[in-house]
This record gives structure tokens, sequence and C-alpha cells, in this order.
């Protein structure tokens, strides 16, 4: 069961591998670099539109048929997206591959939480954050050789093998159980299809926004819907028998405090995903290789530093790590603004290298908070929770970020002299401007999880009990 477990977050994080072949992808399906940007916005999207649902059917179901459809959903879009003929086929079977990811990002956490004792916690959640990171390592020095050697099509058909073994686990060794009866209280339709429309509607129309116009007739429509559907959303978890999200997990400091940190932590560090692959390829005029073995530096720390977070969430509690964690991400991101036409890959991989350290201490100790903070039959949502934060703050940073970048680019093309090296100066001192948000917003995530660590070390040691979140 824990193979499974780390395999699921395995081939969920494998879709980093994306962002090394974006370059390749444009040139090859001639797209620009706002187009290309849809293969990363319409997946996060629905990806966070969808997890949040699939958690809570695992939870009232069972893990493992949700497991199972979602590896098996995942290796079916390998290929319908490999054998694409141009963007908009690719964006569309990125909206199925989407729900597939959801799925094992819901799940996933919540087996390998069922598989350790509870004071080993910290250990479990540090083994997943590591598989997790693991898939990163893969995909990105994967990527940078399938791109090299075979084109961006393999770095969809390279994940074929681990699918299909995913699948194979699932069938064979995931228990079969239910959390509750059939005839139980049923599942909360309504509540799940209008938080999927209220969220396509936020993040699309914030995109749309950004790249045809706020006064655009589809963005006028989209945005102003999203709080009616949200709102409706609200409504339908009052009643729920099964709510997708029930009122009292809200109520946790737990909870909040795990989501909130991880939403802001990948709102800042999602810039090197989209934005970085770019800084490599024009600025430094490496090729994809160079970018893979960079993007594998910060998650090969990621992996060590995940397990290393874990081991010491069980020893000195999640507080400690969290929040060093997150420092040392600000101060990577931080660093990283400082990069130029001249560096070198050796300068780039230690920067890169320091978020990717920080980051694996905190995803540790957020996974740990979370899992350790709701009773155990909403461990589906609790993975859920944690996967909508992270996919919400990669796709509002490519929103947000993504215009800001696009913003100060002008902004500084405009103030030099006209001449063949100022796109390049332009590029350099924008990219230079949105790391050093990234780094705020880390430093933010940082105070996030200092506030509530010290809000549940003053509740007591019942504050992350599941037995009193049961009882709340």
């Amino acid at each position: 069961m824990a193979t499974a477990a780390g395999l699921g977050m395995f081939l969920a994080t494998l879709d980093m591998a994306v962002n090394v072949a974006l370059p390749a992808m444009a040139e090859d399906l001639d797209a620009d670099l706002q187009s290309i940007q849809w293969v990363i916005v319409v997946f996060i999207a629905t990806q966070a539109a969808l997890v949040m649902g699939a958690g809570s059917f695992a939870d009232r179901f069972g893990l493992r048929p949700v497991y199972i459809f979602g590896a098996s959903s995942y290796l079916a879009t390998m290929f319908f997206i490999a054998f694409s003929p141009n963007l908009e086929t690719v964006v569309g079977f990125r909206v199925l591959q989407a729900l597939g990811t959801g799925c094992l990002y819901a799940v996933s956490p919540a087996i390998a939480a069922g598989v350790f004792p509870s004071h080993r916690r910290g250990l479990s959640m540090g083994f997943t954050a590591g598989t997790q990171a693991l898939g990163m390592l893969a995909g990105t020095i994967g990527a940078g050789l399938l791109v090299g050697w075979l084109g961006w099509e393999w770095v969809f058909l390279g994940r074929v093998p681990f699918a299909v073994i995913a699948i194979v686990l699932g069938v064979w060794f995931l228990e079969r159980r239910r959390t509750g009866s059939a005839a139980g209280p049923s599942f909360d339709f309504a509540g799940a299809v209008t938080l999927v429309t209220g969220l396509l509607c936020l993040i699309i129309g914030l995109r749309l926004g950004r790249s045809a116009g706020w006064d655009s007739p589809v963005v006028l429509v989209l945005l102003p819907l999203a709080p009616v559907f949200l709102a409706a959303f609200w409504w339908f978890e009052r009643t729920a028998q099964w709510p997708v999200l029930p009122g009292r997990l809200l109520r946790l400091w737990g909870f909040n405090v795990a989501s909130l940190s991880m939403f802001l932590a990948h709102f800042g560090v999602f810039v090197i995903w989209f934005i970085f692959p770019f800084y490599v390829a024009d600025s430094l005029g490496r090729g994809a290789l160079a970018l893979g073995l960079m993007l594998a530096t910060m998650a090969f720390l990621n992996t060590g530093f995940s397990g290393a977070g874990g081991w010491l969430c069980d020893k000195t509690g999640t507080l400690p790590a969290g929040f060093v964690g997150l420092l040392v991400m600000a101060a990577g991101l931080f660093y990283m603004g400082f990069l130029d036409t001249e560096s070198g890959l050796g300068e780039v991989a230690l920067r890169i290298g320091i978020v990717g350290a920080g980051l694996g201490l905190f995803q540790a100790a957020a996974y740990s908070l979370m899992m350790g903070s709701v009773p155990s039959e909403r461990f589906g949502t609790a993975g859920a929770a944690l996967s909508l934060s992270q996919a919400c703050g990669r796709v509002l940073a490519v929103a947000v970020i993504g215009g800001i970048f696009g913003w100060r680019s002008d902004h500084h093309l405009g103030g030099l002299a006209a001449g063949p090296e100022a796109d390049g100066v332009a590029f350099i001192k924008a990219f230079k401007d949105v790391f050093l948000i990234g780094s705020s917003m880390g430093l933010l995530a940082a105070l996030v999880f200092l506030a509530g660590g010290w809000r549940l070390a003053r509740a007591g040691p019942t504050a992350d009990n599941p037995q009193t979140a049961e009882a709340t």
C-alpha cells in the first residue's frame, strides 16, 4: 500500500516535466509564450476544480476505486496528448489528464497516512512529500533527455510504464474497503458541481482577463459567475449529508494553516516553473538538458529534505520544520532574483537547490500538520485540500505573476535604448522583479505557519488530535 501511495504521488508530480518541454512544444506547435501557457493553466485549473470532489468521493466510497480510476485516466491521456496534432487538442486532453492527476493527488496521502501509525505521521508525510519530489526529479532529468533525443511527445509517452505499474498495484494490493455502506449518506453531487464550475470560472476568467482584456465579454461573464457558484457551493455544503468540504474542518486551525501556507508557498515558488525555463533557454542560451539538470537539482534536494523534514516533525513537531523550510525557500527565491545573462550553471544550481531544500522541509511539515488535524475518515478530503491549495497557488501565479512579468518587461523595455540587446536586458530586469515577489510570498507563508503553530501550541496537545476534530 505504501508503494502504491508513493507511486501515485510520483505520477502526479511527473507532470512538472511539461515545464521543461514548454519551449520545444511552443516551437513544434507554432505557439507563442502566452498561448503555450494554456497547457499549464488548463491542467492546473481543472485539477484544482475537481480534486476536492475526488477526495470526498474517496472518503465516502473508498480510496481504491478512485486511485485505480485516476491511474487509468492518466494512462489513456498520455497517448492522446503525445499524438495530438495541434495545441488545441493538447489542451483539450490535458483536461482529462487533470482529472486523473487530481484523483491521485487526493488519495495518495490518505493511503500513506493509513499505512503508518499516528506517532510516525511525520515519517509517513515525509515519505509522501519525498515521492512527490522524486517525481519532480525524475521528470526534470527525464524530460531534459527525452526532449533533446526524441522530442516533447516522449515527455508523456515515457510515463506509460509507471502508470501501468500503478494500476496493477491498485488492483492487486489496495484494500477493498469502504468508509461507509452503500446505504449511508449520499455523495454531495450538487456541491461538487458548483465548486468545479465556480473555480473554473474564476481561474479561466483571470487568465483570459490578462490575455484578452478585462473588458472582454467572456471575462465579464466568467468572473461575476464565479462568486455566484461558490456561494451556491457554500449553501449546498450546509445541508449536504456528506459535504465535499465539511464546515467542521474549516474550524480546525491545523487544516487552515496547512492549506493557506501551502497556497502561499506554491504561489511564490511556481515562478520557477513557468518563467525560469525561458531564462535558461533565452538568456543563458542553454538547451532542454541544462534546464532539466537545474530543475533536477531542486527536486533532488527537495526529495532529501522532505525525508529529513518528516523525521524532524516526529522529533520536534511541525512548527520548526515548516517555518525554517519556508524561510530557506524564500531566501533561495530572493537569491535567484540576482541571476543574469553571465551567471554560470553552478551559480544557478546553488540557488535553485536552496529553494528545493526549503520546499522539502515545509511540505513534509504541512502534510504532517494537515493529516494530524483531521479525523481519519476525512484523510481523502485533507489530501485534496492540500492539492487544491497547491493548484490554486500555481495557476494564480501563472495568471497574476505572469501578468506582472509582462508588464514589468514592457516597462523596462520602454526605458531602454532601442537595440538588439534591449529585449534581453528587459527580460532579466522583469525576471528579478517577479522573483522578489515570489520571495515575499514565501516570507508571508512563513509568518502564517509561525502564527498558526503558536496558536496550536497554546491550544495544547489535543489541537491536532483527530478525536478532538471529530467532536468539534
